[in-house]
């Protein structure tokens, strides 16, 4: 049950102009502050393929469509509207620049991040700022959302650590619970419990306790050291902030490194330094990329085909044959990748933008750094992260809530028409693609299981409800192309189709190369193969697999010594 009234807080409660209190106002003001806070992150798509992208975006387009007829509470300050709106149009720029302007736009698998998702992360701060509003209490109605989600989000994790989780089985070595993985889990986490924190400083709340507690647990069990780093920080700034002697913030921190110390998986990886190794790995390689490209970058969501030519060995061994990085790993440079300096340019802007209007905030409603500390520590975990739907959707309602300028005493109905209309084509889209992940899930089972049939008419489906979205057809594509490696006939046409196809929107697709070079061999077309594992070979010269299926390829046409040259190479690479 949502929690109308907080009268120990001093609460003022939306009345009408005739002095009543607005009881229906109240309730879907916090419905929409409940979808957002506790609902989105949690959010996934059950059976399906991705599962924690699409849902948590539904639940935000749902959540604008209700937020668009409230009352505001606040507003967005122009400068701030004014540098996303710039952004928009960078981005937008460097999509149509590249060579992939419909699949950047849209956006890519497995983050979508096109012009859709990035307005949803904006419509996520305006409905911050529309919805909260100012004074302690209305802090700690975002602190009560944000302790029901850690507590779901920690039973989850504790049971996903026991083998037990409610998504079913799973091979990795750290939870990811609701959030797709740990380090998500441990930064969504690690903003609730700063919040909550915070809230505790001055409205003391069994409820708040309790869900304090179960935040600090599912950070320790993420093992994500990020998370746990900024989380710690944070706590031992709310305590400074607080201006306490001793308070459960600072106990808080002290608990969290006995946790994180107690849980064995997450206490035998904070003395590993491999991930960091190779995070300066990528960023060396990736400002290569960036120097190559400075003006607008590579386009947005192309950084997973760009990077194969600036790959090297050692970054290959540390991810694996089969994966390949979508993002640097590091919000400036994902800026310069995606829009090159002036997207850079925008980026710092936003940072200034944003400070200037928490300094004012804070000055005249000091509650609103209790906001902006996990905002804070969010920012933080980017400059070795990436952004995602679970925690940005929830950084950029809490940034909103915190910066909000007062809102306008009067508001046109009519500019609320903008709003509701978004939010309905964002609800229309984002269920479109649950349910095209659903099959798109549906068709790779049946690929595995050799259901040739059933899983091309479970691709078609899912390519019908997402038309634009050229990675159905090159995860297809790989599905299909293993069932023709393995001797299927009847998936040769499909996976070269599905791989032709995705190749058309994204042609520096390794995916979709090395399935059409391995349906095309299966079809006995050994010529066609040939030339689109060459072009594998151009654009990823560091992986395995590309020499491995070149060497099948060659010896089936004869070439006995470019083979054996190949097969050579993939073994050196995979040492």
């Amino acid at each position: 049950m949502i929690r109308t009234d907080y009268p120990h807080a001093g609460l003022t409660r939306a009345t009408t102009p005739a002095g009543d209190v607005d009881l229906g106002h109240e309730r879907r003001r916090l419905l929409v502050l409940w979808l957002v806070v506790a609902v989105a992150p949690l959010a996934v798509v059950p059976g399906g393929f991705t599962r924690f992208v699409l849902a948590k975006l539904l639940v935000v387009a749902v959540a604008l469509c209700v937020g668009a007829f409230l009352r505001p509470q606040g507003r967005l300050p122009l400068p701030l509207v004014v540098t996303l709106v710039s952004g928009a149009v960078v981005t937008t720029v460097a999509a149509l620049a590249g060579d992939t302007p419909v699949a950047s736009l849209v956006g890519r698998w497995p983050r979508y991040e096109g012009l859709p998702v990035l307005g949803l992360y904006a419509a996520a701060l305006w409905l911050g700022a529309r919805t909260v509003g100012r004074g302690i209490a209305r802090t700690v109605q975002v602190a009560h959302a944000l302790g029901g989600m850690s507590l779901l989000l920690c039973a989850v994790s504790v049971l996903e650590v026991l083998g037990s989780s409610p998504l079913g089985p799973s091979d990795a070595d750290r939870p990811g619970s609701l959030l797709g993985n740990a380090t998500d889990q441990g930064v969504v986490a690690a903003m609730a419990a700063l919040a909550i924190s915070g809230a505790l400083v001055r409205y003391q709340d069994s409820f708040l306790l309790l869900s304090l507690g179960a935040a600090l647990s599912t950070v320790a069990l993420s093992g994500s050291r990020t998370a746990i780093a900024v989380t710690a920080v944070g706590l031992v700034v709310v305590h400074v902030r607080s201006r306490r002697r001793l308070g459960l913030p600072l106990v808080g921190a002290a608990g969290l490194v006995v946790l994180a110390l107690a849980v064995p998986s997450t206490r035998h990886r904070l003395p590993d330094l491999a991930t960091a190794e190779a995070r300066l790995t990528q960023w060396r390689l990736t400002l290569d990329l960036v120097a190559d490209h400075p003006w607008l970058g590579v386009g947005p969501s192309r950084y997973v085909d760009a990077f194969g030519r600036y790959e090297d060995a050692e970054w290959v061994r540390f991810t694996g044959a089969a994966t390949l990085a979508d993002s640097p790993h590091n919000a400036v440079l994902q800026a310069a990748v995606a829009g090159g300096i002036p997207l850079v340019v925008v980026l710092v802007a936003l940072v200034v933008m944003v400070a200037r209007a928490a300094r004012a905030a804070a000055s005249v409603h000091p509650e609103s750094w209790v906001l902006l500390a996990p905002v804070a520590a969010y920012a933080v975990s980017l400059l070795g992260g990436f952004t995602a739907a679970g925690p940005t959707c929830l950084a950029a309602f809490l940034l909103g809530a915190a910066v909000a300028a007062p809102a306008p005493d009067r508001e046109p109905r009519w500019q609320r028409l903008p709003a509701a209309a978004a939010g309905l084509a964002a609800t229309v889209a984002m269920a479109a693609g649950c349910l095209a992940d659903i099959r798109l899930a549906d068709g790779i089972d049946q690929a595995a299981s050799g259901t040739s049939a059933d899983a091309v008419a479970s691709l078609d489906a899912a390519r019908s409800y997402q038309p634009l979205d050229g990675d159905i057809p090159m995860l297809g594509a790989q599905a299909m192309a293993a069932r023709a490696g393995a001797g299927d006939a009847r998936a040769v046409d499909p996976a070269s189709e599905l791989a032709r196809e995705s190749l058309d929107r994204t042609p520096g697709s390794y995916a979709s190369l090395l399935a059409l070079g391995v349906a095309r061999r299966a079809g006995d077309d050994a010529e066609g193969s040939l030339d689109a594992l060459d072009r594998l070979v151009e654009l990823f010269p560091f992986r395995a697999e590309a020499y491995h299926q070149r060497s099948l390829t060659r010896r089936l046409l004869g070439d006995g010594d470019g083979a054996r040259a190949d097969a050579d190479r993939a073994r050196e690479l995979r040492r």
